[in-house]
């Protein structure tokens, strides 16, 4: 099959054509085309156009604002079903640990991560539009709620609270847990961030050994799993769901141990049954979160795009990046009166419900049963858990972003610029906070891009031989040059920020500076004045000895010698003869032609249109006409507005092909020179 498809490739390159046309300028092409008319709707009816409604326009607006509407009505139940029920039971055997462990992150009570895993994958099956990643609790997305919920609530809050209670711990705690809920949850209405490392470090001394093996044993557990899963990935119908097993094995272990009581292990506690009623978030809150919430809103929604992108070109659908904000918004603001908090796309879950053969949401909705059936029944059973084992599934989670710092090899090989991003955007996270970090790095990687574009590439294009094909002549052997033609490219726009530097550019590659050409051929004038002042002193000498001549005739030769010199145009010069005036007027160059190749340019602004008017009328006194080929039709708009147009002989120097402008150089210099010259 392959040598088939490659006999046909070989086949279809070793066709050819032959086009026969006339050589096309700017000017005549316009003359052969005719724009069509394009009529403008005045603004009441544009208005009236918009507000009317009808059935079809009605149900596009349903369908584009709740997503499900275009797929569920047409559900294929035989072939999906099974593999979203497959896939919707793993994902859900995966969000059960991971959401009581994030809750942990966001300085929460469990519960809240699986009021997390509930609501917001709900929500997102109605108004999402990827059929493929898994909605829910995320360590990133924990990690910063739970900096905020630490600084905003920390435990000197609550150490001088309910002093004369009978039961001081059990409703300090409650405090606590209570004000902590309100802060990640007014953090999730606005999407914020910030991180709280330091605290780790500064209570590692208080380590419970009991509370460090079980999290030791339990990240060998989940290791050797992931390892197993990955190696036998294709052998396995669904992956070993290691997180539930050490789940259960923990809390069986914990509850036969009595290791709370025991050993003083940190456990998950108690766990309400049933869902909360909704409460209003504490909007006092915000102003000390709304910066927090900005970078949150940014770092959920760049993830959430990015997976959703990389399914939907997997399976050939496509994603609204509009709808997906949209979607994300209700999710975190709705599911915060239900005290969940920020959620955003999991990368693990989203890979284990496409791998387990997920094909729409419905996953998504069997998983979130799945956790509702938790909270609902079930949930007092995972109330002695260690929080060791919470911990050891976030730890082995974050493996996948450990293993990010081997991009800085890859970058060093294909791309400094990016390195230098993707090191200043960690840096920047680590000393100043993922607020201030995001700014950072966002600045950062703009200003690269105003980088790149004042440091473009330059290359002198030749032409393939027979062909109409131009490369870079450094790049390849048989890539010639047309005589007496440059053609030079800039793999950029020509704006305010790079028009010097194209200048520059173009003198230093075509090796024709203009200012340097005049500067030339003053000196060689003024040389050449020079030598004929002395030619004329040696004349008026020889004159004067002259002595068989009568007095009026030597002064009228002397009168005629000391005629003053005009510039190059003196009587003296006038005497010279062609060949010494050739000499001092010919280019010091044997180009005649230079085209500016702007087939990679995208936009031209007014400073650009002046350095193009620049280089033409320099070049122009130095003999070298200059044209421009290969602009896109934005490009060329840009210039008729910018008024680049307004000398009709103008329009006649852009070409629609590098080619066109090469054929007409070269017959304008066979015309001109009456030398053969090739004409492909």
């Amino acid at each position: 099959m392959e040598h088939a498809v490659e006999d046909e490739t070989c086949h279809v390159l070793d066709q050819r054509y032959c086009v026969e046309r006339r050589v096309y300028n700017e000017g005549t092409l316009q003359k052969q085309l005719h724009k069509k008319e394009k009529t403008s709707l005045p603004l009441a009816q544009k208005i009236a156009r918009s507000c009317r409604c009808s059935s079809k326009k009605a149900r596009s607006v349903l369908c584009s604002f709740l997503p499900i509407f275009t797929w569920l009505p047409r559900y294929p139940v035989k072939e999906y079903l099974l593999g979203d029920i497959i896939s919707g039971i793993s994902t859900g055997v995966m969000q059960l640990p991971q959401g009581l462990a994030y809750a942990l992150l966001a300085a929460v009570p469990p519960v809240f991560g699986l009021y997390s895993s509930f609501y917001p994958v709900f929500l997102y099956t109605f108004f999402g539009t990827s059929r493929h990643i898994s909605i829910g609790t995320f360590a990133v997305i924990s990690l910063m709620i739970g900096g905020v919920a630490v600084r905003e609530a920390p435990d000197e809050m609550f150490a001088n609270t309910y002093t004369n209670s009978t039961n001081n711990t059990d409703l300090e705690n409650s405090a606590r847990d209570d004000m902590r809920v309100k802060v990640a949850v007014a953090v999730t209405l606005l999407s914020g961030i910030i991180q709280s490392l330091i605290a780790v470090f500064e209570n590692i001394t208080k380590t419970n050994i009991a509370a460090l093996v079980v999290g030791l044993i339990c990240m060998v557990l989940l290791l050797s799993g992931k390892e197993i899963n990955d190696r036998l990935k294709k052998k396995l119908p669904v992956p070993i769901p290691m997180e539930i097993i050490v789940v259960v094995i923990g809390t069986g272990a914990s509850a036969g141990m009595n290791l709370s009581k025991t050993y003083g292990v940190d456990v998950v506690g108690h766990i309400p049954k049933g869902l909360r009623p909704p409460q209003v978030p504490d909007i006092s809150l915000i102003p000390a979160v709304f910066v927090d919430a900005i970078a949150i809103a940014l770092v959920g929604f760049s993830m959430t795009i990015s997976m959703a992108k990389i399914f939907a070109l997997k399976h050939g659908y496509k994603v609204d990046g509009n709808q997906e904000l949209i979607a994300l918004g209700i999710c975190n603001s709705a599911g915060s009166f239900f005290q969940t908090f920020a959620i955003t796309c999991s990368m693990s879950r989203s890979l284990v419900q496409e791998g387990t053969g997920g094909k729409t949401q419905v996953a998504g909705t069997l998983s979130s049963i799945m956790v509702f059936l938790v909270i609902v029944a079930i949930g007092y059973l995972f109330e002695p858990l260690p929080q060791a084992v919470l911990a050891a599934i976030v730890m082995v989670n974050l493996k996948g972003m450990f293993k990010q710092f081997q991009d800085i090899t890859r970058f060093w090989r294909t791309s400094k610029i990016e390195l230098a991003i993707w090191i200043v955007a960690f840096l920047s996270s680590v000393f100043l906070g993922l607020d201030y970090g995001l700014l950072t790095s966002i600045t950062f990687a703009m200003i690269t891009i105003v980088y790149r574009t004042q440091s473009p590439q330059y290359r002198i294009l030749g032409q393939i031989s027979g062909t109409d094909i131009y490369c870079d002549i450094e790049e390849y052997e048989e890539v010639k040059e047309c005589p007496g033609i440059k053609i030079f490219q800039a793999n950029a726009s020509l704006y305010f920020a790079n028009s010097d530097l194209y200048i520059n550019a173009l003198k230093k590659k075509t090796g024709v500076d203009p200012c340097a050409v005049l500067a030339a051929r003053k000196k060689a004038q003024k040389r050449h004045r020079k030598e004929l002042k002395n030619l004329h002193e040696q004349k008026k000498t020889a004159v004067l000895k002259v002595t068989n001549y009568t007095e009026n005739s030597v002064k009228h030769e002397v009168m005629n010698d000391e005629l003053p010199l005009n510039g190059k145009f003196s009587a003296a010069t006038q005497d010279s003869s062609p060949d010494e005036l050739e000499r001092f007027m010919e280019p010091v160059t044997n180009i005649h032609t230079i085209i500016l190749d702007c087939s990679p340019v995208n936009f031209v602004d007014s400073v650009g249109v002046k350095a193009l008017n620049s280089i033409i009328r320099e070049y122009e006194e130095i003999g070298v006409s200059v044209y421009i080929s290969g602009c896109n039709g934005s490009v060329v708009e840009n210039l008729a507005r910018l008024h680049f147009f307004d000398k009709a002989a103008c329009r006649d120097l852009l070409f629609p092909s590098t080619h066109d402008a090469v054929l007409f150089s070269q017959l304008k210099g066979l015309s001109a020179s009456q030398t053969p010259v090739d004409v492909v």
